[in-house]
């Protein structure tokens, strides 16, 4: 129940409008009772002589009177709870992303984009079951039953332990027999949905790849496992759901007997005795929402557990509480930085020590696992090193707001990150009032110009599901435009020419330098093992199992004949 009050605390923006439906639900179950139970005291009424049915003619007048009032109720019922409710969901969705967002990209990475996908639709969805299912359904059964308890003890008392009785055990025990039954195919459901929804996204994603591969019929196999298990669930909760309601159908007349048979032996009036009978079949309008909220409980709870989870995961790195004041200078400084990935065995840096001034341009190389990407990692704050500082301009970067921090920062990582939109929507991500002169002087730069006018609609061409419309080459002229129009004072490189052609290659080393040779002050940290690249650097820093093991100009490390050697064999300036 922990989780399911939690969330119902996110909805006190809410909580008018959905006690306002609530106040609304509970009149229209009132206006419902009176309506069925003035109905059965005009029926015996009318054929009980001319001074009863002289007022049940009176009492025609309210039926019609409650007729009218009863859907205006419930519609405005059905208006405020709504509302309440989606406004809740909406603003639920949006606290996802919140609570995402921190774990990007530490421990997030250990969840699917499908699982992800599925905590934003289907389990937000099923917590629509707090607001509409459970709060207004629970307000109108407790106005019908005290309303209802008031009308038997003025009326007809002998009918009133009948009637509650087994209202009782139909709105009351059902739910509570149904969420209990229902705990199991309810987390079940939830549990299968987002496992459909996860090998639906892999296989829709890695389509192509997987066919290459030969593989589509294995993932295939794993998505129809995923969605029998949801069918199973599914028919588990919908057979409880039939039995449910036979059991109410049953409950129903059975108590508009119990109330007229129990006031008709305490010797009331047969007008009466069905105004109890009629009183109690009345209750039953707020019987079976009770139990559908009963069936849903599951799901629900299940929905919310995942949902906490996800509030739960501690992030990689937290904004510290108080964050000083941002720096004057762009000097990026490693001093004596241990840092070990969450369940790795080993350190991905291990003592480094490494400093990039401002106006300066430093290569980093080594071979694969030597750390070197943990460097870009550290300095944007996305994980904080165990031992040591990593400092910005002198200032500790752990005191720092983090997102201060990446202001100084333009990142071209090795993966080519393109969303799905148009060519300038995925621009306008590093600096979203840039008009479409700033876009046309940052392509240029990049040498991307000329196949982005080529485009069918030039900047406003959708490029695809993560660029998937574009070259890898293009890809990475356009992250590379994107860097550029930052236009922040460190650019941080990971092997952005990977991949690439020998002649794309040289054209993005050209727009480096020249985007670089636009103001002194930039510096750049370039993660490559290209040899191309190294001309762009005015030192050279080669690292091993997360250390630093030599350092110099490319020219005085190939003299050396150490471990620069053996990454570049042969490497001279004319090669680069």
């Amino acid at each position: 129940m922990k989780d399911l009050m939690y969330f119902l605390a996110l909805a006190r923006e809410d909580r008018f409008r959905l006690a306002l439906g609530a106040v609304f639900a509970m009149l229209a179950a009132l206006a419902g009772l009176a309506l069925f139970s003035l109905a059965g005291w005009v029926s015996a009424a009318a054929a009980g002589g001319a001074g009863l049915a002289f007022g049940a003619l009176i009492g025609g007048g309210g039926l019609r009177i409650l007729a009218l009032l009863r859907p205006v109720l419930r519609y405005c019922e059905r208006l405020a709870s709504h509302d309440g409710a989606f406004r809740s969901i909406a603003r639920l969705r949006l606290w996802v992303f919140d609570a995402a967002a921190p774990l990007a990209p530490g421990p997030l990475t250990g969840l699917r984009s499908g699982d992800l996908l599925a905590r934003v639709t289907r389990d937000v969805d099923a917590l629509d079951g707090l607001f509409m299912r459970l709060i207004t359904p629970v307000a109108a059964a407790l106005a019908v039953v005290a309303g209802a308890a008031v009308l038997l003890a003025l009326t007809a008392p002998s009918a009133l332990p009948a009637v509650l009785g087994v209202y009782a055990v139909s709105a009351i025990l059902l739910p509570f027999i149904a969420a209990r039954s229902g705990g199991a195919p309810g987390a079940a459901l939830i549990a299968a949905s987002a496992g459909a929804r996860a090998e639906a996204g892999d296989l829709a994603a890695g389509l192509a790849d997987l066919k290459a591969g030969g593989a589509q019929a294995r993932v295939i196999a794993r998505l129809e496992t995923a969605s029998q298990s949801w069918i199973a669930a599914q028919r588990a909760i919908a057979a409880q759901g039939r039995l449910h309601g036979a059991v109410l159908g049953l409950a129903a007349p059975v108590t508009l007997v119990a109330g007229f048979a129990a006031a008709h032996a305490g010797g009331a009036h047969p007008a009466i005795a069905a105004l109890a009978g009629f009183a109690g079949f009345a209750l039953f309008e707020t019987a079976a929402p009770m139990v559908q909220a009963g069936e849903q409980m599951g799901q629900t709870r299940a929905a919310a557990r995942r949902m906490r989870a996800l509030a739960q995961m501690a992030p990689a790195n937290t904004r510290p509480a108080q964050p000083a004041a941002p720096p004057a200078g762009h000097d990026l400084s490693f001093e004596a930085v241990r840092f070990t990935y969450p369940g790795a065995g080993h350190p991905a840096l291990d003592g480094l020590d490494l400093h990039l001034p401002e106006g300066a341009r430093l290569a980093v190389v080594g071979a694969s696992g030597a750390g070197k990407s943990s460097l870009i990692r550290l300095a944007l704050a996305f994980y904080a090193p165990q031992a040591g500082h990593v400092r910005l301009g002198g200032a500790c970067v752990a005191t720092l707001d983090p997102g201060a921090v990446r202001a100084r920062l333009a990142l071209a990582g090795q993966r080519a990150e393109l969303l799905s939109g148009t060519v300038a929507e995925n621009l306008r991500l590093a600096r979203p009032d840039a008009d479409d002169a700033a876009l046309w002087a940052a392509l240029a730069l990049a040498n991307a110009d000329g196949f982005v006018r080529g485009l069918p609609d030039g900047l406003e061409t959708w490029i695809g599901e993560q660029g998937a419309l574009v070259s890898g080459g293009q890809a990475r002229r356009l992250v590379l435009a994107r860097a550029y129009l930052r236009s922040a004072p460190v650019l941080l490189l990971d092997e952005p020419t990977e991949g690439l052609d020998a002649a794309s290659e040289a054209d993005i080393a050209a727009s480096l330098a020249r985007w670089l040779d636009q103001d002194a002050r930039r510096s750049a940290l370039i993660i490559t093992h290209r040899p191309r690249l190294l001309s762009l650097a005015g030192e050279v820093v080669v690292m091993d199992q997360g250390r630093v093991i030599e350092r110099g100009t490319p020219q005085a490390l190939a003299a050396t004949g150490g471990a620069f050697t053996r990454l570049f064999p042969g490497w001279t300036a004319r090669s680069a």
